[in-house]
């Protein structure tokens, strides 16, 4: 089970990428949507990289202080994002 368990976390970033985006088609979410599911194809990708290539743990060290500054940046675009629109909203 263990061994199939890095795939699975792949599977899930894909998938809530292909929901994200969808969900926000549908509801006319806009710009905010398609950052986040461009975040959740990075972290799919990532994962899938580091399921694929165990010898280099891409989840520690240099390369997950990596990943995790690039999700904060793309939370805090989000959140940028989020707040423009509220501004908006009020006006």
């Amino acid at each position: 089970m263990s061994d199939i368990l890095p795939y699975l976390y792949a599977i899930l970033w894909f998938l809530l990428a292909i929901g994200t985006f969808a969900f926000g088609k549908k509801n006319k979410l806009g710009a905010i949507t398609v950052v986040a599911s461009i975040m959740f194809i990075f972290m799919g990708i990532w994962w899938t990289i580091d399921a694929l290539i165990p010898s280099v743990n891409l989840l520690k060290g240099t390369y997950g202080i990596i990943v995790r500054v690039v999700i904060a940046v793309f939370v805090l675009i989000m959140l940028f994002m989020y707040l423009r629109i509220k501004k908006n909203e009020k006006k």
